[in-house]
């Protein structure tokens, strides 16, 4: 099946694919945790913070194999030498981080990247013990995270799932797109999503009124994880909420919001992927989107370092490729 017909925003690609590229040799300003804490640098020291760093890294290796860019593919692998990965690797078990200053948001762009590699070379030993390390980590998290992630007092509104850093729900996902390489990894996914994810589908995509410190759009959730395993019966088409509005100005207590904005569309980009009703909805709404050029190549801190990578995943997610 071709990819869906974008024709007002499919332009907007490598304008949102250079600015993620110039960010990764932006090291300042940063809030990178690990870089910091592990006192030896990071591998993965531009974007202004580890997650959006790999995050761009994985985005930028995931489109050029898709449009067949291998000039961008061969300078994006050419940042990461398997000898570099290593050290990472040893950096981060060095600092005994463990996912606490990453999340489990930035190990599962750190999963998603590990796969991606393997798509594009022959992969080292080492990288591929790295990945399956990382897997097992986020296995571990998910058997012992409390999902829903509020409970009781602090429930907010009455609701548990929330569109964070620890968000239950979009690890699950993040390690079940990743492809599991671990001995067991998929039964274990498979069953806490039958015990843990199944008796949960109502909240997962029942819209919410969305908290200041949210990136990500709660509903959107529950159609990532029937994306990868359908839930029986299927989930209901999904519809935009127009409850997100865009704020008139950008600043750090406003820019998550952006986040819930964008990735409220993922799951319309879902079935823009074989729906052209809905891939020309999507297009309408990314290029609303894309013309505030302010909200995605603005500010370095606030917007640039992270929306293009969020906006972008629309584009992933339909399957569409550079014009």
């Amino acid at each position: 099946m071709p990819p869906p017909a974008l024709p007002a925003s499919a332009p907007y690609i490598p304008g949102l694919l250079d600015v993620m590229e110039a960010g990764l040799d932006r090291a300042e300003p940063s809030a990178n945790l690990v870089a910091r804490v592990g006192g030896q640098g990071s591998l993965f020291d531009g974007s202004y913070d580890w997650h959006s760093c790999i995050f761009a890294h994985w985005a930028l290796l995931a489109q050029a194999r898709r449009d067949g860019d291998s000039l961008r593919a061969e300078r994006i692998l050419g940042r990461l030498p398997a000898e570099a990965l290593a050290e990472e690797r040893e950096r981060l078990m060095a600092a005994e981080l463990e996912g606490r200053l990453t999340y489990s948001y930035g190990q599962c762009w750190l999963l998603r990247l590990l796969a991606e590699l393997e798509q594009h070379r022959e992969v080292a030993p080492t990288t591929r013990a790295f990945r399956e390390e990382t897997e097992l980590q986020l296995l571990d998290f998910l058997e012992t995270a409390p999902f829903p992630e509020l409970e009781g007092d602090g429930r907010i509104e009455g609701r548990g799932v929330i569109g964070y850093y620890s968000s239950w729900a979009f690890t699950w996902y993040q390690v079940m797109a990743a492809g599991s390489v671990t001995e067991g990894g998929l039964e274990r996914l498979l069953q806490m999503r039958e015990v843990r994810l199944a008796p949960w589908r109502a909240q997962l995509v029942t819209p919410v009124d969305p908290r200041s410190f949210e990136f990500l759009w709660v509903p959107t959730l529950g159609y990532l994880v029937g994306s990868v395993v359908p839930f029986d019966p299927p989930l209901e088409p999904y519809a935009l909420d127009q409850r997100v509005v865009l704020p008139q100005e950008v600043t750090m207590r406003t820019t998550h919001l952006l986040g819930v904005h964008a990735s409220r569309l993922w799951p319309l980009s879902l079935r823009a992927a074989r729906d052209s009703a809905a891939a020309a909805e999507l297009d309408q709404a990314l290029a609303e989107l894309l013309e505030r050029r302010e909200l995605w190549d603005g500010d370095f801190a606030v917007v640039s370092h992270w929306m293009p990578q969020f906006i972008w995943l629309n584009y992933h997610l339909a399957g569409a490729v550079s014009p």
